[in-house]
């Protein structure tokens, strides 16, 4: 088994150097790093120009793609079965990373499509927790639209997951028009045609800072719309399936809409103005899976803002989606759930 590397670059001058270093570095050997510079003018295109080892192929854009353009340019490039994404800010944790990662991927049925590492128990949030307490370390398809709309993204950060390079295309690529939430879409859209797999061991750090994308590219509720599109095709998925829409409104009342609002009404109360809230108002009160502006307020406040109610109400739906597939056809071997936790 083979690894390529693909590293989507932007202006990233500041962690790069770190970025390409972690993977020259690491004891497996047997890797190709592809990189694709979407216009910098950070001085990133010199640095980039000074590789000289044969295994790394830069790629300099002549207009910018975006993120998921970019990333879909250069997974169109990779030449190998398995490809880890790096991101321009993140490393890899330590030389021995690329053996943990194919040693993992050799042990994997040969269905899974995409493996998400660094899938730990150390993290802020309770659901997040509870997340990582129950889910198994392989997910198949009938379990994945649920396990998305109640967790969000699990794969999180680019930079935790690997995929077989093929099956990128076999699913019709990253969707450029939701340059917020184009990963969250893709992972499960893929997610629901072939199992993926959770692992706890590490390969990348994420590393967090005040200009990473996820903080710049939200500051007044650009993402907001997007995650609406996602979670409308999850939901009307799943109430096809003959999950409770009462069950899933509320799900998303406190995991998501609550929690929006939260962050709106942080905005108001240091100064930045209503713009976070109104996106709110505009791309998700509205929503199929939203009970309405008034009633989702009153969410807001009885869950202190999306603090209280998202474990039980995710345990709950988690145990409606084991009766439903239980009262239909035998859940497949791929997965054994064990769900529970508390709150």
């Amino acid at each position: 088994m083979s690894l390529s590397i693909v590293m989507p670059t932007y202006n990233g001058m500041r962690y790069l150097k770190q970025a390409v270093d972690s993977v020259l570095s690491q004891s497996y050997q047997g890797w190709e790093l592809i990189i694709s510079d979407d216009g910098s003018k950070d001085g990133t295109r010199d640095y980039l120009l000074s590789l000289e080892d044969p295994r790394v192929k830069v790629h300099f854009q002549t207009e910018n793609l975006g993120i998921f353009g970019n990333l879909n340019f250069l997974l169109s490039q990779a030449r190998y079965e398995i490809t880890q994404i790096l991101c321009q800010d993140d490393y890899l944790v330590d030389s021995g990373a690329l053996d943990r990662l194919l040693s993992e991927w050799s042990r994997l049925p040969d269905a899974v499509t995409f493996l998400r590492s660094n899938h730990r128990l150390d993290v802020r949030s309770r659901l997040e927790r509870y997340q990582a307490a129950v889910l198994p370390p392989v997910i198949a398809p009938e379990h994945s639209d649920l396990l998305f709309f109640v967790f969000g993204c699990i794969p999180g950060n680019l930079s935790n997951v690997s995929v077989r390079t093929s099956a990128v295309e076999g699913a019709g690529w990253f969707r450029t028009d939701l340059p917020y939430a184009g990963d969250f879409e893709f992972w499960s859209r893929l997610g629901r045609s072939s199992p993926w797999a959770l692992s706890r061991f590490s390969v990348t750090c994420v590393r967090q800072h005040i200009a990473q994308a996820s903080v710049t590219l939200n500051l007044k509720g650009e993402k907001i719309s997007q995650l609406g599109t996602v979670l409308d095709i999850l939901y009307r998925r799943l109430v096809a399936e003959g999950h409770s829409p009462l069950a899933l409104r509320f799900m998303a009342a406190v995991a998501y809409i609550s929690q929006e609002k939260h962050r709106g009404v942080k905005d108001q109360l240091s100064g930045r103005g209503r713009q976070y809230l109104a996106c709110v108002a505009k791309g998700l009160d509205p929503s199929s899976f939203s009970f309405g502006s008034t009633l989702d307020w009153g969410i807001y406040f009885a869950s202190l803002g999306g603090h209280l109610f998202t474990v039980s109400a995710a345990r709950q739906l988690l145990k409606a989606h084991n009766r439903i597939l239980s009262a239909g056809k035998e859940s497949s071997a791929c997965i054994a759930p064990m769900w529970g936790g508390s709150e």
